[in-house]
């Protein structure tokens, strides 16, 4: 009998996002120490609570203890991270497949980190999945493919982990790859975009990160109503933490917006050469009291 994990770990949420019609009646929820706070925001109660402990409030312990909730405490001093040793739980329990949340935040090294335990040789035959907000991602070892369901003009990107990806191949995407060598460096594998509703992507030997960011809704959100508005930049920062407090500022003044990124910025919150900027935009009659209301917040920042 197959069974799904999911591992939330501490990282960042969106504050209206909710997974609580994502998870099935089976699902075993582990939460990652002080990730079991983001579990509660999401909409899901863990079973488990896994890690050292050194994030968790002791009040709302104690409190999930009594309702018999499992901790598995780990020492601090230790090799694994808490998010590995829940990875490695889960698997032992049992589980046929997994998804990752709140795995993305504010410190790159901790992104990086749990990114780069999709490639555990444990996880190869075990079907992975790191969810943050719109955007998924996998590692493909070789040997295996991935189907992906979306929509006409999602972002897809491939990069190469470690060393070549070697017999690349993909359908569905608008620049098709036939057997292809993907070498770490070169970022020819980035912001493919899906042709159809489903694309797939095969790979014959080595490592393949594959990140799906699905942009539908995002324009709606600023132009609902009106296809033909014009979107106009007013702010641009680095991280989707700082662009979600900006956009919640000017939507609770009534005004739309949509944010516009590199899938870079989603996954790994990196910005080189304007690659991973987030950026702002609203329909032109709202730019003005827009800007005025992201100086009052953020008077350093270009707007």
């Amino acid at each position: 009998m197959s069974m799904r994990a999911i591992i939330v770990a501490n990282g960042y949420v969106e504050v209206d996002e909710s997974y609580a019609d994502f998870q099935q009646g089976d699902d075993l929820i582990i939460a990652v120490d002080g990730g079991t706070e983001v579990a509660l925001e999401l909409g899901l109660r863990p079973a488990v609570v896994v890690g050292d402990l050194d994030s968790l409030p002791p009040q709302l312990r104690a409190t999930l203890q009594e309702s018999g909730v499992q901790f598995v405490v780990h020492p601090p001093d230790k090799d694994e991270t808490d998010t590995e040793l829940a990875i490695l739980y889960a698997l032992e329990a049992g589980a046929s497949e997994l998804v990752l949340l709140g795995a993305v935040g504010d410190r790159l090294d901790h992104t990086l980190a749990n990114i780069l335990l999709l490639t555990m040789p444990e996880l190869e035959r075990i079907p992975t999945t790191l969810i943050d907000g719109d955007t998924q991602l996998w590692v493909l070892h070789g040997g295996t493919e991935l189907e992906l369901r979306g929509e006409e003009g999602d972002i897809v990107t491939l990069l190469p982990l470690g060393r070549d990806a070697t017999g690349v191949t993909t359908t569905g995407l608008e620049w098709a790859l036939d057997h292809a060598t993907l070498r770490p460096g070169p970022a020819r594998g980035v912001s493919n975009l899906m042709i159809s509703s489903s694309a797939r992507v095969q790979l014959a030997d080595g490592l393949l990160l594959v990140t799906h960011v699905a942009c539908e809704g995002q324009e709606e959100a600023a132009d609902e109503g009106q296809p033909d508005a014009e979107l106009i930049e007013v702010y641009a920062t680095q991280g989707h933490m700082r662009a979600s407090v900006a956009k919640s500022k000017l939507e609770a003044a009534g005004i739309p917006v949509m944010l516009s990124y590199d899938s870079a910025s989603r996954v790994i919150g990196l910005t080189v050469d304007g690659i991973g900027r987030v950026r702002l935009l609203v329909r032109a009659e709202d730019a003005h009291l827009a800007r005025q209301l992201l100086t009052e917040e953020f008077p350093l920042e270009g707007v």
